[in-house]
């Protein structure tokens, strides 16, 4: 008895039994994955260089310390520090309007650091004034702008 069925002829194509990319189809992905490491490889090194710099992480340390006396000095005095009062508030009773009728005798914090790189640590508070920024310019100092992408801001 013969069978109905019929073997595929191995010498004709047959797409659903082809595996792998055509060449085509590899030089394409191994374009697009250059093209993506061209990209953000610079990047990715300035994070991986930022995150294990010792002086980074001292500048990340200092910003949690100023940052938690903000936190402190807005429990004491119903608001944070303005821009014309500055980080100097957290140790010196702010004698610029608003003068706070709170302000904890000895100040929020012991001393104002400087960052690794000898420059002072910025604060800025948003036009609202319920939220700030505090950060260094890192290793470029103040001349690359704060937008730059070794600028070190608190986690805040």
């Amino acid at each position: 008895m013969r069978s109905t069925t019929t073997q595929p002829d191995p010498r004709t194509p047959n797409h659903a039994r082809q595996r792998g990319l055509t060449k085509f189809q590899l030089l394409a992905a191994i374009a697009v994955i250059a093209v993506i490491a061209i990209v953000a490889a610079p990047r990715l090194m300035t994070v991986v260089n930022h995150a294990h710099n010792p002086e980074t992480v001292t500048a990340e340390q200092d910003l949690g310390e100023i940052e938690k006396a903000l936190q402190l000095y807005k429990q004491g005095t119903g608001s944070y520090p303005t821009n014309d009062q500055g980080l100097l508030a957290l140790i010196v009773k702010p004698t610029r309007s608003p003068i706070p009728k709170e302000w904890k005798t000895g100040g929020y914090i012991d001393r104002l650091p400087r960052d690794p790189w000898g420059h002072p640590y910025q604060y800025r508070l948003s036009s609202e004034g319920d939220a700030f920024d505090v950060f260094s310019f890192g290793v470029h100092g103040p001349d690359e702008g704060d937008d730059n992408p070794g600028v070190i801001r608190s986690k805040h």
